[in-house]
């Protein structure tokens, strides 16, 4: 069931880096949650900084009209100060980097607490993790996924507790999948509001981030293992993909799959020692689910 796959790393002493997703050019975006700030590597450049969002963005996703979105989770999680503190919000990047706006910083009058992942739905709105308070010994704050409409009106769409919902993707119907790491849990979605079990991962494989194959294969990083692993759209485990290091989040480019990595522990009873976080990318048998995108109009 375990698969070896040849891994190239991109770049290297990266500071937490999460949601990559494929720019209009080619790059690779990717956003920094210890520095603030969302990258852009291209194969001749190596890393470049496209814009300053302060706070700590979690994760990142193209627009169809050229600006990114980005999860601004204003440092909930990590809890160290940073020198450009921001409030937790959806937070969207003009495509030359110069601009950086605010969509929404709550829902229906209830502020967020650190958004984390997010992904354009069928329907054309931005569907998005706010993960809670991570205290995984004794979870106490609830998760919720949101949505956000092109006219900036964002809602609520479910509470689930405190399982600290992460990574988030869109299936082909409109189903959205939701992660959630404390449960281990795998959960849909459907378009009719039915909300379903898809699987739950073996203990020790903390799910993170998804990536969907065109096959509807759910492509799922689990950190504390060093694995990605592969699911059918039914739940089975197809096969497991040795990572190494912290994998977090991945995407597709046609059959190159890009992995985010948060950085080993250089001394494993001490996890603040953490290597610098890299980019990777593997050579994989699939190709990625073709991606709605959709817009604001602010």
């Amino acid at each position: 069931m375990t698969a070896v796959v040849e891994i190239e790393i991109l770049a290297e002493g990266l500071g937490h880096p999460e949601g990559p997703d494929v720019l209009r050019d080619g790059g690779i975006l990717f956003v920094e949650a210890d520095s603030g700030r969302v990258c852009v590597w291209y194969p001749d450049r190596a890393v470049v900084t496209l814009a300053a969002t302060g706070g700590a963005p979690y994760g990142s996703t193209l627009g169809s009209d050229g600006w990114i979105y980005v999860t601004q989770s204003g440092a909930n999680y990590g809890g160290h100060a940073l020198p450009r503190p921001q409030m937790p919000s959806i937070q969207r990047i003009s495509p030359d980097g110069a601009v950086v706006q605010s969509v929404c910083s709550a829902s229906n009058g209830e502020p967020y607490f650190a958004p984390n992942d997010l992904v354009w739905g069928r329907d054309g709105r931005l569907y998005f993790t706010d993960s809670g308070l991570w205290e995984p010994d004794n979870p106490t704050q609830s998760s919720a996924i949101h949505a956000v409409s092109a006219d900036g009106l964002a809602e609520k769409i479910i509470d689930l507790g405190p399982v600290f919902a992460n990574g988030i993707g869109c299936e082909a119907d409109g189903s959205i999948i939701w992660l959630e790491s404390y449960t281990r849990v795998i959960g849909r979605l459907r378009p009719d509001g039915r909300r379903e079990v898809v699987a739950r991962l073996p203990a020790g494989q903390t799910p993170e981030g998804v990536a969907i194959d065109s096959e509807g294969n759910l492509w799922i990083t689990t950190f504390e293992a060093g694995l990605v692993a592969v699911l059918s759209r039914d739940g089975r485990t197809l096969k497991e993909i040795e990572v190494g290091g912290v994998p977090v989040n991945c995407t597709f480019v046609d059959d190159w799959l890009y992995v985010t990595d948060f950085g080993s522990p250089i001394d494993p009873g001490d996890e603040d020692s953490l290597r610098p976080g890299r980019l990777l990318r593997m050579r994989v048998d699939a190709k990625g689910m073709p991606m709605t995108r959709g817009f604001m109009r602010l």
